[in-house]
């Protein structure tokens, strides 16, 4: 596998686990410090690991030795058809990462832009004893670094100590480098989930720390809350800073109130330590079982490649199936006699021109997928015997384990096409050897070869005008079915279709169901769509199954659909998320469905709270008028 490749798949690897291990272990801890820590060292170490080298002294270690002699293995060239383009699959996949990571990265760049501009349009000010940017317009209060920003005249006296205090925890711990840090997680690792998770968890943390902070500088704990509820419906426009209202407010307000962790609690940090070592020597293993590939060569060519084989162990025949790796660590050349022709195990085995990997890689280039081996869905290992002379040229190739006539044929041409080896060698002496190869031809597991019909193909169907299109399409034709708003049910179905050759789409099905006139909609607007762009395999258009997951939600009594498309959510045009400007007045406050006023609202105890969602578009109107001109704040009561 490519080194940069096999680095990229660590480094993932790494963050995940260090993600999992924080969910279950530190999720509802309040040691924020620490967890700032841990959060931002468990990025590093992922970065970093990879590049630490235990191999030197892992080698010398008796018990490493005994696993790597027992679990290291012939490594065979895997085969899978390949397209005929130039353009292979792999490089539109690795251009299509490289131009997502691009985007985030320019987006990143406008952000710090956009600071840059705030910072040269706005006025240095002393504010309450503190260095401020103020800014003139309607923002959400932020820093960046040692950079306050915001808008004075916008709040009171008390609501900016609030501000200041909470602003100035992020300036002095210099919480932006951990902001940076996750965010370039995300650009590069953008594939991962763990990677968008840990990022989330990083700022929610820092917004912890600040307002624990606040709370410990004598500020009222419950007008602090509800100030930070009141300044809900504004959109903060810059994403890198830390912002005095981020969300999620109601794990801030939890966390606000929750009891302080045991401080023997910290002690389950120090896991940290055996999962770290756990990484490093994971990584280095790769390396000595692959340097131990050199030591059980020899063995293994002849297992592989000679059912007669022999070994003699103390001058005592040694069946090869029985052979330990004690043997093995003993035997070197008694396969054959000095005054063999051909040699099945030598002292210098026979090696391809830059080795295992290079090989590898000049039979994936090389070798072909028979057409009739595809259409019939025939896969499995072929396993290939040759000599290598002493001059060493490739003769005598047979085939040790068949496939199918093509198959044999195929691997047949690619080994006698292989250019010359560095011949093996016994006693100081060139000689000829037998090698044997193995080669795995494996169709991709989309591939159903009785039906016809694909799951995973190498270009799959597309909606037209892609994934937003039909997204778009969806939210404007599925309706939530009016008995099973007024029943209350809501829930996922999942709807499979066939997008045929000629991209229409044919027999849906449900395949998790809901309820009978949910299914019913989630049926009817999936055969209403359009035609498709149909998918293709190795450059012909066939049918493929596609899964359309749709999501029917009762918010706040407001019924609403959505479908997730490659975990994208995209809901209906009732329920939007554009933000709206806030132009002084109160928003619309309705708690169960029932409208209620901005007193009711303050009145209710934070731990009463189920779920606080924002409502935050023109649209809004059309359900509550006028009222709901400022945005709607939807309160859902625990039970």
């Amino acid at each position: 596998m490519n080194d940069a490749l096999m680095y990229f798949l660590k480094v993932n690897i790494a963050i995940a686990l260090f993600y999992l291990f924080f969910r279950l272990l530190f999720y509802n801890d309040t040691f924020w410090k620490t967890r700032r820590f841990y959060l931002v060292f468990s990025i590093l170490l992922s970065v970093i690991y990879p590049f630490v080298s235990l191999t030197g002294w892992l080698e010398k270690q008796e018990p490493m030795q005994a696993i790597i002699v027992s679990y290291s293995q012939l490594q065979a060239v895997t085969v899978t058809p390949q397209p005929k383009s130039v353009f292979t699959i792999e490089n539109m996949l690795l251009g299509a990462y490289a131009l997502v990571s691009v985007v985030l990265l320019a987006k990143m760049l406008v952000q710090l832009f956009s600071i840059l501009r705030w910072k040269l349009k706005g006025e240095k000010e002393q504010l309450q004893g503190t260095k401020i940017i103020s800014i003139k317009e309607t923002i959400a209060p932020f820093s960046f670094f040692n950079y306050i920003f915001i808008n004075p005249a916008l709040h009171s006296e008390q609501e900016i100590s609030q501000i200041l205090a909470h602003e100035k925890t992020h300036a002095q711990q210099m919480h932006s480098l951990d902001v940076l840090i996750s965010e370039m997680l995300t650009i590069v690792c953008w594939i991962n989930p763990a990677a968008w998770l840990l990022k989330r968890e990083i700022r929610h943390n820092l917004e912890f720390l600040a307002d624990s902070k606040v709370v410990e500088s004598g500020f009222d704990s419950k007008d602090y809350q509800y100030h930070l509820l009141q300044l809900s419906y504004q959109t903060p426009e810059i994403k890198l800073g830390n912002k005095f209202n981020v969300a999620p407010l109601k794990k801030r307000i939890i966390m606000m109130n929750q009891q302080k962790t045991k401080k023997a609690g910290i002690m389950k940090y120090s896991l940290i330590v055996p999962l770290a070592l756990a990484l490093v020597l994971s990584s280095n293993a790769e390396t000595i079982v692959n340097s131990a590939k050199n030591i059980l060569s020899t063995t293994k060519n002849a297992v592989a490649g000679n059912e007669n084989a022999v070994f003699i162990k103390n001058d005592e025949v040694v069946d090869a199936e029985n052979v330990n790796q004690e043997t093995v660590l003993e035997i070197q050349d008694a396969s054959q006699t000095d005054n063999s022709k051909v040699y099945t195990v030598v002292e210098k085995m026979p090696q391809f021109l830059g080795g295992e990997e290079a090989l590898t890689q000049y039979i994936n280039r090389n070798v072909k997928y028979p057409a009739d081996a595809f259409q019939k869905g025939i896969q499995g290992k072929l396993i290939v015997r040759f000599t290598v002379n002493e001059s060493g040229k490739i003769g005598n190739v047979e085939i040790i384990r068949a496939l199918c006539p093509s198959i044999d044929a195929e691997g047949i041409r690619v080994i006698k096409s292989l250019p010359n080896f560095t011949p093996g060698e016994q006693n100081g002496k060139k000689v000829a050897v037998w090698y044997t190869m193995p080669i795995i031809f494996r169709l991709d597991d989309g591939h159903d070869s009785h039906k016809g019909t694909y799951t995973v193909v190498e270009k799959m169907p597309q909606f037209p005008g892609g994934e937003k299109a039909l997204l778009e399409y969806i939210s404007q034709h599925i309706r939530y079915p009016a008995d099973a708003h007024k029943n209350g049910v809501q829930g996922r179905i999942v709807v499979r279709f066939t997008v045929n050759e000629s991209g229409k789409v044919e027999n849906p099905v449900i395949v998790r169901g809901l309820y009978p006139s949910i299914d019913a909609e989630g049926l009817k607007v999936v055969s209403s769509l359009p035609d498709f762009i149909p998918g293709e395999q190795n450059g012909k258009k066939v049918a493929v199954y596609y899964s359309l997951p749709l999501l029917f939600a009762i918010n706040g009594g407001i019924p609403s659909v959505a479908s997730t498309l490659n975990g994208a959510a995209f809901k209906s045009s009732v329920v939007t998320s554009k933000a709206i400007k806030y132009d002084g007045e109160a928003p619309l406050f309705v708690v169960d469905g029932k409208e209620v006023t901005e007193s009711d609202f303050k009145a209710i105890k934070p731990e009463n709270i189920q779920s606080i969602n924002v409502l935050k578009d023109g649209s809004v109107t059309s359900i509550y008028g006028d009222k709901g001109k400022n945005g709607v704040i939807l309160i859902t009561m625990k039970k």
